[in-house]
């Protein structure tokens, strides 16, 4: 050893703690990133001195011998920041942990979005790709490895130096708690525990036609018909973001005013959702089950339950339950009937909408063209010897016009016969509203997004004041999935979203406000709310209940 390194050790302390600190900054990134914080990056994390001491190590034992302890503490290394990214991403996106397990399988559900419907091919594809991912975090973690090692080279003290003055009090801040573990998170992300699904209880009365006072299946909802729009991204920073909400109050007034004026009046409240910024088919099957659905595999193991749901208690009631599935574009939806009991669903994916106009943002068909052709199906329905003529019916909507990335706003046509197979989108083009936003964000993101809620309920608006069969007097649900991603939605906001009840019969409405339902299509009640998968149970009891005006 010269007598320069000797009279330096310092240097190598400070090699050894620069080298800490870059790699702390990348695996902390789940720490700091989703709070927006960067002073967290400071605080170390137990990886971040391992893998320093683990370089150094593969640095000065292995000598000539490093290519194969590079490539294998690489790839390590490599696996590890690849987690540290994906659980950032997911944190600061969609509000929830990053599950190996199942997240990963997603990347099918990205090649189709980017790619389009592509068949089987994509059964093939996405594991490819996804190995590839994995390559390219092995090659750079071992570039990391072999640039940390090369650094350390530079000056370098005795062990002592490195185990005294470096190693030992950083080792000993990393394990005071003051940051959580990664390993155990990317250890546990692969084995999520199955879930203990516990069935909603739901007892149902007997219809009793022939009696003198006709007792109805579901007296807590008069057996009205039931139509729920579930609108995508409708979430908590529509109402609690000064900004949105000044931007969409005046399309939700526009809504609540044309119920009234056909006598109907509206109670609100919030739901907690199980995810936001997407994944809206856990927000579902979250509010239909009552079980919480908050990954993949959550859903995965539910499909292979008997369990009862929301929609198959509605059946089960005598409902004809109809379902329209404007965005669901990659597969047919077994699940719509194994699990969730709609008699008729009409699937995009399928061709049931026969649509022949413009994608719109993520969009296959436009909210209006699915109310509408669910209007006529509807009308098929309750009409003369149809199906539904004497039965009440739950006419379900999964809406998707206000789907991220918010950059293409359609426009409302009137009247809406004019709708035809959706070819006039095309001879209207110039009317579409566009905003500079994509998948990967924008410069408009929030006006975009107001631009899209505030689509969707001037549509709502328009078919409830001229187009809507309102004879069989319906109540009429309106419910968000999830909050919109971040941006948008602020970073320490609450994963809530609305739901609007709308009926002309006051005790209906009495049954819900008395279950915490405020006037209006605004709540006052506060944070935390009811937990979506709550909603089921909650539903079902004031749908059981007779009402004292009965």
């Amino acid at each position: 050893m010269s007598d320069r390194t000797k009279s330096a050790p310092w240097i190598g302390v400070l090699i050894f703690g620069a080298l800490f600190f870059a790699l702390n900054i990348l695996l902390s990134t789940p720490v700091w990133f989703p709070a927006g914080r960067f002073a967290l990056a400071l605080r170390p994390v137990p990886e971040s001195v391992a893998f320093a001491l683990l370089i150094w190590w593969v640095r000065y034992s292995c000598r000539g011998r490093r290519t194969l302890p590079e490539i294998a503490l690489g790839s390590l290394l490599g696996l590890f920041l690849g987690f540290a990214v994906a659980e950032a991403f997911f944190q600061f996106y969609f509000a929830r942990a990053f599950m190996p397990a199942g997240d990963i399988r997603m990347i099918r559900g990205a090649l189709l979005l980017f790619l389009g419907d592509i068949g089987p091919v994509v059964d093939l594809l996405w594991p490819i790709v996804a190995s590839l991912l994995l390559a390219i975090l092995a090659v750079l973690g071992t570039l990391m490895v072999r640039v940390g090692g090369a650094l350390l080279a530079i000056r370098m003290p005795p062990p002592r130096w490195i185990v005294g003055a470096a190693a030992l009090p950083l080792l000993g801040l990393a394990f005071v708690g003051v940051s959580p573990s990664l390993s155990a998170r990317v250890v546990l992300g692969w084995f999520e525990r199955p879930p203990d699904f516990v069935p909603v209880n739901v007892e149902l009365e007997p219809t009793e036609d022939e009696a003198p006072v006709r007792r109805f299946a579901l007296p807590g909802l008069l057996d009205r018909d039931l139509y729920i729009f579930v609108v995508e991204a409708y979430g908590y920073a529509s109402f609690n973001q000064s900004e949105l909400a000044r931007e969409i109050d005046p399309y939700r007034r526009a809504y609540e005013t044309a119920l009234e004026a056909n006598g109907y009046r509206t109670v609100s409240s919030f739901l907690e959702s199980p995810v936001a910024g997407g994944y809206s088919w856990l927000a579902e099957a979250t509010l239909l089950s009552g079980q919480l659905i908050n990954s993949q595999e959550r859903f995965l193991s539910l499909l292979d339950q008997e369990l009862p749901t929301l929609t198959g208690m509605l059946h089960e009631a005598g409902y004809y339950t109809l379902t329209l599935r404007p965005g669901t574009v990659h597969g047919s939806w077994p699940e719509g009937w194994d699990l969730y009991r709609f008699e008729e669903s009409l699937v995009a994916h399928d061709g049931d909408f026969g649509f022949k106009g413009p994608w719109f943002s993520y969009v296959p068909i436009t909210d209006q063209f699915a109310i509408w052709t669910g209007e006529r199906r509807v009308r098929e329905l309750i009409g003369p010897g149809g199906s539904a003529e004497q039965r009440p019916l739950l006419a379900y909507y999964q809406l998707v016009s206000s789907h991220t990335p918010f950059n293409a706003i359609p426009p409302v046509i009137q009247p809406w016969s004019d709708l035809g197979d959706g070819s006039i989108y095309h001879e209207r083009s110039n009317e579409i509203r566009r905003f500079d936003n994509s998948w990967t964000g924008g410069s408009e993101l929030e006006i975009g997004y107001a631009a899209a809620v505030g689509y969707v309920f001037e549509v709502l608006t328009d078919y409830v004041a001229r187009v809507m069969d309102r004879s069989r007097n319906p109540i009429i649900i309106v419910v968000g999935d999830h909050q919109p991603q971040r941006p948008i939605r602020a970073a320490a906001n609450y994963k809530s979203v609305p739901i609007h009840v709308s009926s002309a019969d006051p005790e209906v409405l009495a049954a819900f406000e008395s279950r915490g339902f405020a006037e209006g299509m605004r709540s006052e009640d506060p944070p935390p709310h009811l937990h979506m998968k709550e909603f089921f149970a909650f539903f079902a009891d004031l749908a059981t209940t007779a009402n004292a005006a009965e």
